[in-house]
């Protein structure tokens, strides 16, 4: 009887692992929300909730939300790191109707630190806020990231395909985040926007990433000069030109309804 107790106890502790894996959860969310966008970025007074949320390997992320509704935009930092570099952008998104989360990579800005040994996978903050925003109420999700955050778009795009509705590359270059590896897995409606004659993504780079990526629904955006990442869509001169043109794209994959 007593054997029989254990194996049936060792059945459940397995199933019980299986269920939920190592590092499935991560450690426990911080009680304290992050620190408001308005002390955190600077500027005047913006209308945001900073939240914690996990990747999707439970990795504990910061971010902030902006608006609401069931058409969600996220938006994935450059390599700094912070979700600050794409507040100008979050908040016109929000102002056109879009519920918007915007994040700090794992290890960077206001996410905590990183173990020596930590895992150092971006795509995995991409799937982790696309389901999180999912969680808040959008019921269609476009991913869209910057620079670093635009090649974690790119490398979480095949396991986004059942998750989001489409995905935006601001001069992402592929050869970060691992984003080569699986362009040929990629189906999802892709927007890519660079320009020209970034040092980084130039137009040969940008058109690659069109040509190699299966979808179906692809389309590329230029725009003259060295521009790169938000600020294509933010300092560029072209900046409204190009914000018009990726509203539309996002009105098309994400319609009222």
């Amino acid at each position: 009887m007593a054997s029989h107790r254990c194996a049936t106890l060792s059945l459940l502790l397995v199933l019980v692992l299986v269920a939920c894996p190592a590092g499935a959860h991560g450690s426990p969310l911080p009680k304290q929300p992050p620190q408001s966008d308005h002390a955190i970025c600077g500027g005047a007074k913006v209308r945001s909730r900073p939240l914690w949320f996990r990747a999707a390997d439970g990795t504990v992320l910061a971010g902030a939300v902006y608006g609401s509704g069931r058409r969600g935009v996220v938006l994935a930092p450059e390599s700094t790191g912070s979700h600050c570099g794409w507040l100008p952008f979050a908040r016109r998104l929000a102002a056109a109707g879009y519920h918007v989360l915007a994040y700090d990579e794992r290890g960077l800005g206001q996410s905590p630190r990183l173990g020596r040994n930590a895992t150092v996978r971006y795509d995995l903050d991409v799937v982790g806020a696309v389901r999180e925003l999912h969680h808040l109420g959008a019921a269609r999700v476009v991913a869209g990231g910057a620079s670093l955050g635009g090649a974690a778009v790119l490398r979480a795009g095949p396991e986004l395909t059942r998750l989001a509705s489409g995905l935006m590359d601001f001069s992402g270059e592929s050869y970060l985040a691992g984003a080569e590896s699986v362009l040929p897995q990629i189906t999802l409606p892709l927007l890519v926007v660079g320009g020209r004659s970034d040092p980084l993504a130039d137009a040969r780079a940008s058109r690659q990433v069109l040509d190699e990526v299966k979808s179906k629904n692809k389309q590329l955006l230029l725009y003259p000069g060295a521009w790169h990442g938000w600020d294509l869509v933010q300092a560029a001169p072209t900046a409204p030109r190009a914000r018009a043109a990726v509203l539309a794209w996002l009105a098309r994959q994400l319609p009222a309804r």
